[in-house]
C-alpha cells in the first residue's frame, strides 16, 4: 500500500524553515539599515561594534588544546563583540578573541559616530557620512589581553593568515600590523588582504556566500566565518 506524506508534518517543516529564514533576516537587520548615521545613539554604536555581522568572537579552552589534533582548526566559534579576555571555567582557562571586518563602511562609520558622541559640539558631516571604499580588506584581532601574540613575528602571521572564500579561493595576507600600548604591549593585530587580482578582478564576488578568516601563525590558531549576505548596508555589499 502506497503511503502518502503526512501533510501536517510537511506543514511543520515549512513553518520551521520559514522561522529559520526570518531569524536569519532579523540577525542581519540593525541600525545600519535605514537609520541615518547621524541618528545612531550609543546603543546603536555598541550593537554594531559588538553584535553585528561584521564581528565574530572566537573562544578556545586551553585545557582542550592538550587533546586537540595538531593543525586542526578550532571548532568553538560564536558571534560576539570586540575584546579578548581570560576566564576559568571548570578548571580550564578560556581565551576569547574578537575578530572584526574593520574595512567595512558600517564599522568605520560606527567608530566615527562613537567618537562624535563622546565629544561636545555639533556633529561633523565627515563623521556621519558613508566612508570611502578602502583599497584592501582589513580584518582586526583585538582585545585587552593579547599576550599570546607578544612573541609572534609579523612574518609568521602573514605567511599563515588568509581568507578562504566559499568559491574555494584563498586570499593571502599582504601585511600584518601590530597595535601596541605606550608600554609596548600588543593590543591588537590588523591583517590586510588585497581586494583584486593583478588583472583587476574582484577576489570576493557577489556570488560568494561565506568567507573564513584563518590565522595559525601565533600560539593560538583562529578560525571564524563571516556570512556575506548579512554584511550589507544601504549601499550594497559592505566589505
Amino acid at each position: 500500500m502506497r503511503r502518502f506524506p503526512d501533510k501536517l508534518g510537511v506543514i511543520r517543516v515549512v513553518v520551521a524553515v520559514a522561522a529559520l529564514v526570518a531569524s536569519d533576516a532579523a540577525r542581519a537587520d540593525g541600525p545600519w539599515n535605514g537609520k541615518p548615521r547621524s541618528h545612531w545613539d550609543r546603543a546603536d554604536v555598541h550593537w554594531i561594534l559588538f553584535n553585528s555581522p561584521w564581528v565574530r568572537r572566537f573562544r578556545r579552552s586551553k585545557r582542550a588544546l592538550e587533546f586537540e589534533v595538531p593543525d586542526h582548526g578550532p571548532s568553538d566559534m560564536e558571534l560576539g563583540g570586540y575584546h579578548a579576555k581570560e576566564s576559568k571555567e571548570d578548571g580550564a582557562e578560556t581565551a576569547e578573541f574578537y575578530i572584526r571586518w574593520v574595512s567595512s563602511r558600517t564599522l568605520r562609520a560606527a567608530s566615527a559616530r562613537g567618537l562624535a558622541l563622546r565629544k561636545p559640539g555639533p556633529a561633523n558631516p565627515a563623521e556621519t557620512d558613508s566612508p570611502r571604499l578602502l583599497d584592501e580588506f582589513e580584518v582586526a584581532v583585538a582585545g585587552p589581553d593579547m599576550s599570546v601574540f607578544e612573541r609572534t613575528r609579523e612574518a609568521a602571521l602573514r605567511s599563515r593568515g588568509y581568507l578562504w572564500v566559499s568559491s574555494r579561493r584563498k586570499i593571502a595576507a599582504s601585511r600584518v600590523e601590530f597595535a601596541r600600548s605606550g608600554t609596548g604591549q600588543v593590543r591588537g593585530l590588523l591583517f590586510r588582504f588585497p581586494r583584486k587580482t593583478a588583472d583587476g578582478e574582484p577576489l570576493i564576488s557577489t556570488h560568494d556566500t561565506k568567507v573564513w578568516f584563518i590565522e595559525s601563525g601565533g600560539e593560538v590558531a583562529i578560525r571564524v566565518s563571516f556570512e556575506l549576505q548579512a554584511m550589507v548596508d544601504e549601499s550594497g555589499p559592505d566589505l
